[in-house]
C-alpha cells in the first residue's frame, strides 16, 4: 500500500472513531424503574407515636444524556452533559403502614380518590459541592416538582446515584409539609379528635433502575 492510501485510511479510520465518539455522546441513555427493591417511606409523628407508610411501587424512567458516569473512584462529581429528565409516579393507595384504619385515615386526607398518583418531575441535576471519599455515591442537588393532592411544589432535593450491574440506585430524602400540599394533618374520629398528627413529614426513597 502507497504512503499516500496509508495516510488516507489513517485519517478514515480516526474519522469513524471520532464520529462514533460523537454519536454516543449524544445518545440519551434512559433507565426504567424496577419494582424490586425500590421503595418510598413516608415517617410522620403523632400525639401518640411515631408512624411509617410505605410503597414499595416506584414506576418510571429518568433520561440522561450520553453515558452516566460509573467510576465511584472520582475526586469530584462529574457535571452532566444536557438537562437530564425524570418523571416518576407512586399510587397513594399503594402507601401502607400495616395497619388498616390508619390508611383509611391517611388515604382520606390525601383524597387519594380523586388524585390517585403522586408524581415527580426532575427539572435540573447539579453536582453537589459537599466533601466526598472515594467509593462515595455520586452526588447530586435536584430541582423538581413534586405532586400530592393535586396540588404541585417545586422541591430542592439532595440525592445521589450509585452504578449496579443492571444500571443505577438513587437515594433521596427530603421533609416538606402536609399543609404546603392542601392536606390538613388528619385528628381521626375513632379517637374523637385527641389523636393529632404532625404537619412535618420525612419523605425517603430508594429507586432501583435499569438501563433499557
Amino acid at each position: 500500500m502507497k504512503l499516500s492510501q496509508r495516510i488516507i485510511c489513517y485519517w478514515s479510520v480516526l474519522s469513524l472513531i471520532w464520529a462514533s465518539t460523537l454519536l454516543s455522546q449524544a445518545q440519551n441513555t434512559t433507565y426504567k424503574g424496577m419494582f424490586r427493591g425500590s421503595s418510598m417511606k413516608v415517617d410522620g409523628t403523632s400525639t401518640v407515636h411515631d408512624w411509617t407508610i410505605e410503597s414499595k411501587l416506584i414506576s418510571g424512567s429518568i433520561e440522561l444524556k450520553g453515558a452516566f458516569p460509573s467510576d465511584l473512584a472520582v475526586s469530584e462529581v462529574p457535571a452532566l452533559s444536557g438537562t437530564p429528565k425524570a418523571d416518576v409516579k407512586i399510587s397513594a393507595r399503594s402507601l401502607k403502614s400495616g395497619k388498616p384504619k390508619m390508611d383509611q385515615v391517611m388515604l382520606a386526607a390525601m383524597k387519594a380518590d380523586d388524585h390517585p398518583w403522586i408524581t415527580y418531575s426532575l427539572k435540573s441535576l447539579a453536582p453537589s459541592k459537599a466533601e466526598r471519599k472515594s467509593g462515595d455515591a455520586l452526588a447530586y442537588d435536584s430541582v423538581g416538582e413534586l405532586t400530592v393532592s393535586g396540588v404541585k411544589k417545586e422541591i430542592k432535593m439532595p440525592v445521589t446515584f450509585t452504578p449496579t450491574e443492571k444500571g443505577m440506585k438513587i437515594n433521596g430524602k427530603i421533609q416538606i409539609k402536609m399543609t404546603d400540599y392542601g392536606i390538613d394533618p388528619p385528628a381521626p374520629k375513632i379517637a374523637l379528635g385527641l389523636i393529632t398528627v404532625g404537619d412535618e413529614l420525612d419523605l425517603t426513597f430508594e429507586w432501583h433502575t435499569q438501563k433499557k
